[in-house]
């Protein structure tokens, strides 16, 4: 999926940026992702015992696969990312020794049927090139009764004076080329929110992928970030 549905080769994008996506990620958002991911792999994790099978996908440096092992010691993580660099950085962090990363593509995942009890996903499914073809293989390696958690920046239903007008069309791209370098990388991210669909339309393509539940809700700041559940 190198390739989005805007064209973007997001891929590259995030191979240039690997190094320093992480600061820019603390910075940009006022370290409040960490908040975020915490919340929604506590929400994944209820009920599914003390040794459950995870994915992360587009695990990216590997926050969220070391944040579900935080949270879960016993857990069993296979983190998948499309990007070598990301997951380079990722693995020489503290707590990464226990994941089992791999390069892989949100269209063709390379695990057989229902074998993950549960999987999450933070800032991924918005970069995709077929959104309904990915729901499905989430679907299909997750088994039946497991549950997704997925993080994202979802087009808001109406425009945000602040954040869309000022924050991330004007700040956003600044302070990423001041921290990463790379200008067009933080330009491309209030791109893709603007061009990616509603909460409530991802919702409806998780039913539509067969998920049986699905729920969503939006997340403080200013309902900046979203998180929706698929069971």
């Amino acid at each position: 999926m190198s390739v989005s549905a805007s064209g973007a080769d997001v891929r590259g994008m995030f191979e240039r940026i690997a190094w320093r996506y992480d600061r820019a990620n603390r910075l940009l958002s006022a370290g409040v992702d960490v908040l975020w991911r915490r919340r929604a792999v506590r929400l994944l994790l209820a009920g599914l015992g003390d040794s459950p099978q995870i994915l992360d996908l587009g695990a990216g440096t590997l926050d969220g696969a070391i944040e579900i092992l935080r949270q879960r010691p016993a857990a069993r993580v296979c983190a998948a990312d499309f990007a070598r660099g990301m997951l380079a950085v990722g693995r020489r962090k503290k707590g990464a020794a226990q994941v089992a990363a791999q390069v892989a593509d949100a269209h063709a995942l390379p695990y057989r049927d229902g074998v993950f009890d549960g999987a999450f996903s933070a800032f991924c499914v918005r970069n995709v090139r077929d959104l309904a073809g990915a729901a499905r293989e989430l679907r299909r390696v997750v088994r039946p009764g497991g549950r997704v958690v997925i993080l994202e920046f979802f087009r808001p239903g109406r425009r945000r004076l602040f954040w869309d007008g000022l924050y991330n069309a004007r700040v956003l791209p600044l302070v990423g080329r001041a921290v990463t370098g790379d200008a067009a990388a933080y330009r491309y991210l209030p791109a893709s929110i603007a061009g990616f669909i509603t909460r409530v339309e991802f919702e409806a393509r998780l039913a539509a992928a067969g998920f049986a539940e699905v729920s969503g809700s939006d997340l403080f700041p200013g309902r900046v970030a979203s998180q929706v559940v698929g069971r």
